[in-house]
């Protein structure tokens, strides 16, 4: 209860001041309603024969305006939770998104465990909110007046009534508290079924959904839905139902203690050891005591739990830790950080593997075996393997997103492995990649070219006016996509997502050539590194020419990596690699490699055969 106190206060200090206040308010209404209520009906005999009316009507009008007053009090109960729940909204959904998206190191999400925290977070942190609400308001509400009520009644009853009846309280609110924190702890327990069930589900209705439903396999997804969400719950609900039991034994207790209590208190009454006032107040009370709610305990409880998760993955975020937002829309350009100026006077890199090995977390298979291995600044290398021979992992070492088992990778004689996330962050931004599976925003065409600086071009698909294009219109014509946005309804203000309004989708090839246009724009903002894995994966024959025919000039200026399985892609590059078992085994020009009759001329072989004669093979 005092750390979601703590973190009411760290949110929003003046509203946790003012919930605050108002469950003292009602807490004090709580205790003095019983206590007025008794003086009402005790004086009630008297004011009917004409003696002390006046005090009695204003008794009865005090009762009155307490009555109003408690229910009055709601409205800005509701306000004031409605404001905390803004708020810790905010909150935690930043620091989830700093958790999953703001690490530069990729390696904290192939963790199980991580991930499976990170999974209940996201579909219980509503519950941090819903306990820091009751904590300062219901929960203090019903602590105070409680105890009140409890030394009320004591001094109407003997003391031992109000020792028995809080002891009641006391009691349900334990078993319900380890209610709680069991059914807790047992559906937590069941997040890899939860995991499973949700992918089954995604699966049917994702981008998979058409060939599941020409495969016939929708029924057989629904039910495999069904079962691993039935699997997750059976264990929730047996121990819900042995709980049910207890809950309702300790209840019935409860109940029977306040009908003893109402009975004792009728007794005195009857043998003149409890006056007409000290009845009336007695009744009440006890009712009160017997039907104070004990629920919020519980609440609170599951609130502190994933509030506990949240500060143990992430103690704490500001938005701007997080987001990066253009300050101005009607611009072209907005104003750069510093380290984005810093960015753009940089030099290419050079990038080199010394003795670099690989494995993945929890698997005993190197992927790369004392990989040594040389980018030069401002050279174009091209890198061919098989597949799962490493290229992808290579990809990611370099980019920082791992770090190597053992070696080194050094950016201008710098290991990687020694920056601190800042400085990782920094060299990311001078990277421009083109991956395999490259990013695809539901935003407008303008706004999936401009994020490769690191920026928005409007951010939005609802803008009143759009930003001036003629940056991103220079881009185009350079990598000849500016037919392809012509086409477009709205040009760069399309949405690239056909469930937008106004908005269509794009194939496979017209999504590859925007990724293009992206990586030159990041070049002119400063990215020093461009990396093209696939490139012409899903683009036409005229489109793979125009590829081969331009990249090596459009990235003169900077270091060039050039990944692909198509030959023909990387046949240009001066510098041609050939990776396999985890280790650079041959290196040079497409001729010295078709003339060394190795591992290369075997692949260009095999794939040349498919479109020439035998006599052209080695061309």
């Amino acid at each position: 209860m005092i750390g979601l106190f703590r973190y009411a206060f760290r949110l929003a200090p003046a509203v946790a001041v003012a919930s605050m206040a108002v469950a003292v308010l009602a807490a004090v209404l709580a205790v003095v309603q019983p206590l007025l209520l008794g003086q009402v009906v005790g004086r009630l005999p008297a004011a009917v024969s004409g003696d002390t009316v006046g005090s009695f009507v204003a008794l009865l009008l005090a009762f009155l305006s307490t009555v109003a007053l408690a229910q009055v009090v709601r409205t800005p109960q509701a306000a004031f939770a409605d404001a905390n729940g803004a708020a810790r909204e905010k909150d935690m959904l930043l620091r989830l998104n700093k958790v999953t998206g703001a690490d530069p190191d990729q390696s904290s999400l192939d963790d199980p465990k991580r991930m499976s925290t990170i999974r209940q977070l996201w579909d219980r942190q509503w519950e941090a909110g819903m306990g820091m609400q009751i904590a300062t308001g219901p929960l203090l509400e019903q602590v105070l007046a409680t105890v009140g009520m409890a030394l009320a009644l004591a001094l109407v009853m003997p003391w031992w009534i109000s020792v028995i009846m809080v002891g009641a309280a006391l009691a349900q609110s334990v078993v319900f508290h380890r209610t709680v924190q069991d059914e807790f702890g047992v559906w937590a327990g069941q997040s890899e079924l939860q995991k499973q069930s949700m992918y089954a589900f995604q699966q049917a209705t994702g981008p998979a959904a058409k060939e599941l439903r020409i495969f016939g396999l929708g029924s057989y997804f629904r039910q495999r839905f069904w079962d691993l969400q039935t699997e997750a719950l059976e264990p929730y609900w047996r121990r819900r139902r042995t709980r049910t039991a207890t809950n309702l034994l300790v209840g019935t207790g409860r109940v029977a203690l306040g009908v003893g209590a109402i009975a004792y208190a009728g007794w005195l009454a009857a043998n003149g050891r409890l006056d007409l006032t000290g009845l009336a107040t007695a009744i009440p009370l006890v009712l009160a005591l017997t039907d104070s709610e004990v629920w919020a305990s519980g609440q609170v409880t599951r609130g502190a739990t994933v509030l506990r998760w949240m500060e143990e993955l992430e103690p704490s975020v500001t938005p701007r830790n997080v987001l990066r937002v253009r300050p101005v829309l009607d611009e072209p350009v907005a104003t750069r950080p510093a380290e984005a100026a810093a960015r753009k006077s940089a030099p290419p890199p050079e990038i080199v593997f010394d003795e670099v090995g690989f494995r993945y977390p929890g698997s005993d298979r190197l992927v790369l075996d004392r990989l040594s291995w040389q980018l030069p600044a401002r050279g174009s290398v091209a890198l061919v393997g098989v597949n799962g021979a490493g290229k992808s992992t290579l990809v990611k070492l370099l980019a920082g997103s791992y770090r190597p088992t053992r070696g080194a990778v050094l950016v201008d004689g710098v290991p990687l492995a020694s920056l601190d996330d800042d400085e990782l962050r920094s060299w990311q931004r001078r990277i421009a990649p083109i991956t395999q599976d490259f990013i695809r925003l539901p935003l407008p065409a303008g706004d999936n070219v401009e994020i490769g600086t690191g920026w928005t071009w409007a951010g939005r698909i609802d803008m009143p006016s759009w930003p001036v294009t003629s940056q991103l219109d220079a881009v185009a014509g350079q990598t000849a996509v500016l037919d392809l946005v012509s086409a477009l309804p709205a040009g760069w203000a399309t949405p690239l997502d056909k469930s937008m309004p106004g908005g269509t989708d794009l194939s496979g090839g017209e999504w590859q050539r925007l990724a293009l246009a992206r990586a030159v724009r990041a070049v002119e903002e400063g990215a020093g590194l461009v990396v093209l894995d696939e490139p012409a994966a899903a683009l036409d024959v005229t489109a793979e020419a125009h590829l081969v025919d331009s990249y090596l000039t459009l990235f003169d200026p900077v270091t060039l990596l050039v990944i692909s399985h198509r030959l023909s892609v990387v046949r240009p590059v001066p510098t041609i690699c050939v990776l396999s078992d985890g280790r650079i085994v041959e290196q040079g020009d497409h001729d010295e490699l078709m003339a060394g009759g190795g591992r290369y001329r075997d692949l260009f072989r095999l794939q040349a055969a498919r479109y020439v004669g035998d006599a052209d093979l080695d061309r």
